[in-house]
């Protein structure tokens, strides 16, 4: 029988997987929407550096997979099995595989790995604004000086996602914070940004997530480092630290090689 503690273990990287990278990737909800966001969010997403719109076709790539061993006093980690992310914009295939050379796996410890990585899919390739908010209502932009702050509704108040307000750096054009409004715990998850330039586009460098469950505060810090391959800026690295409070409960790297371009 699991223990209580194994059991609070286990509850916190279920809420670490299900908020995956929605601080940056503004995770989408489950219904079929028709209604697109309006020509704001175009704008906004006409200075964000997207691979695919810059003539990215389909890649494939391998991801190794550390985790900080937080009982060393060392910055040691461990290392889980390396996995294979795959990506066709024809054929719209986007997914992970456990390195197949590895013989030693269990069926079922490589479908848990893969599941774990679903909710990565967009660090690597992230997906346009346009697309998450498709369906979403938006109100009226709020403009203030240097800023702009614009909600997005969803109609269907059974989506998991109610609502996003996007504050926007409208000097610059890129989001500074999200606030993300939920139907469950974390009902609320609030998200700022920080950029670096390539072409003449905004990349995500770092963002901060905050959230409440019960009494406990969270955070998660992703970092991101990007190299150019075959002419196209694409993760080299991420970092990914998850906190209850000032205590640590993950430290996960994730390390890209092998890039197969077009």
């Amino acid at each position: 029988m699991m223990t209580a503690r194994k059991t609070g273990r286990a509850v916190l990287l279920r809420l670490l997987l299900l908020l995956g990278f929605s601080s940056f990737l503004l995770i989408l909800s489950n219904s079929a929407f028709s209604q697109s966001p309006d020509a704001f969010i175009q704008k906004l997403d006409s200075h964000y550096y997207y691979p695919s719109q810059a003539g990215l076709k389909k890649l494939s790539v391998k991801v190794k997979w550390l985790q900080k061993d937080l009982k060393s006093t060392q910055l040691s980690f461990i290392s889980h099995p390396e996995v294979l992310f795959f990506w066709n914009a024809a054929s719209g295939e986007r997914r992970f595989q456990v390195d197949p050379r590895l013989k030693n796996l269990t069926k079922g410890r490589r479908k848990e790995i893969e599941n774990f990585f679903l909710n990565y899919r967009e660090a690597i390739l992230p997906r346009r604004l346009i697309q998450t908010l498709s369906g979403f209502k938006p109100n009226p932009p709020d403009k203030a000086y240097f800023k702009t702050t614009v909600v997005y509704q969803s109609p269907f108040k059974s989506d998991e996602i109610q609502k996003y307000s996007l504050d926007i750096d409208s000097e610059h054009w890129r989001i500074a914070r999200i606030d993300l409004e939920r139907k469950t715990q974390p009902r609320n998850v609030v998200s700022d940004f920080k950029y670096i330039q390539k072409e003449g586009k905004w990349l995500v460098s770092e963002t901060l997530a905050r959230f409440d469950v019960g009494r406990d505060s969270y955070t998660e810090k992703t970092s991101y480092t990007y190299k150019k391959q075959a002419g196209f800026w694409l993760p080299d690295k991420i970092n990914q630290v998850f906190k209850r409070g000032d205590h640590v409960q993950y430290f996960y790297r994730f390390l890209f090689s092998g890039y197969q371009i077009n």
